[in-house]
């Protein structure tokens, strides 16, 4: 542990010695968040009934904040962050309505990630008899997702109850999937999708070469597997272990270069470290400005209610 610590140490002090190549690469992570969030917006306008209080940076701003959430507490976490920042600029549509917004979302990603897996086997990412049940299990997502998406066609039922509020969940989490036909959803979220998808490939390439790896689209496909394999462990430190130890395991068998598995994994440990300190900066930015915003609109509120108070006081009597 000490030895892969200081691996990690003298591989991120290299990368940062001629930074040129990292900073290009949180510009385009950042920039995959950018276009991940318009996205999400796309979905966000019709589930929240075209509200004008719901703005675009409103929703990238939740988008980054969720996603640098999700790398420091669990695969789930950067979601509720998500729908925390966004139900104060829409108080009346329901958290359960977000939620389903973001499933949405998480379908059309997923249905885009099937487009990699031919690649990764084209390439020997990902082995031919592995490629089957991964695409099964993300149709089985797919399914799931539109499973969801019909509850909101079946009114929910007034019984009372446990079941009755859980149907009742359910059905607005159906509206918020459903909230755009399939065609407009390919055609206003889709390219979006592929875009924040190209930034990140884009990004992961910078990575590696600011930490001296080959730079090819195996490597850059491993990576990306590497990071959904780990995400399958819930909490984000033990995700990050767990996707560098597959990337050790399996760079140097897919790439065929014969680079140490101390310097892969201090590059997985690295990446990760840069990537969770920017986000959190990030992040924090975004809170604080969300909390003086609301600050604000507390104060005017009261303003303008003593305003109203005073108006009545000085009405004349009749």
């Amino acid at each position: 542990m000490v030895h892969t610590v200081a691996d990690t140490a003298d591989a991120l002090a290299r990368a940062l010695d001629a930074p040129g190549w990292l900073a290009l690469g949180v510009l385009l992570h950042l920039l995959n968040q950018v276009t991940r969030g318009r996205g999400w917006y796309a979905i966000l306008r019709p589930a929240c009934g075209y509200d004008e209080r719901l703005r675009r940076r409103d929703a990238i701003a939740a988008w980054m904040a969720g996603a640098a959430a999700a790398g420091v507490t669990f695969a789930r976490g950067g979601d509720a962050v998500r729908v925390l920042l966004l139900g104060r600029r829409v108080p009346e549509v329901p958290a359960s309505v977000l939620a389903g917004t973001l499933v949405a979302d998480g379908a059309g990603e997923l249905a885009g990630g099937l487009t990699l897996i031919p690649v990764a086997v084209a390439i020997g990412a990902v082995p031919a008899g592995h490629a089957v049940p991964m695409a099964l299990g993300v149709a089985a997502l797919l399914a799931v997702a539109a499973l969801l998406a019909r509850r909101c066609r079946t009114p929910a039922p007034d019984a009372a109850g446990w079941r009755g509020r859980v149907a009742r969940v359910l059905a607005r989490v159906g509206c918020g999937c459903s909230a755009l036909p399939p065609a407009t959803f390919v055609r206003r979220v889709t390219p979006w999708q592929f875009a924040s998808r190209g930034c990140r490939l884009a990004a992961l390439g910078c990575f590696l070469a600011a930490f001296g790896l080959p730079v090819t689209p195996a490597a850059i496909v491993l990576v990306v597997f590497a990071q959904g394999g780990g995400r399958l462990v819930p909490f984000a430190p033990a995700s990050v272990g767990a996707g560098a130890a597959m990337l050790a395991a399996a760079f140097e068998p897919v790439t065929g270069s014969s680079v140490s598995t101390a310097d892969v994994a201090a590059f997985f440990l690295g990446t990760s470290a840069v990537l969770t300190v920017v986000g959190t900066l990030v992040a924090t930015a975004i809170c604080l400005r969300a909390a003086q915003a609301s600050q604000k609109a507390g104060w005017s509120w009261r303003l303008a209610g003593r305003r109203t108070r005073a108006r009545v006081a000085a009405a004349p009597r009749t």
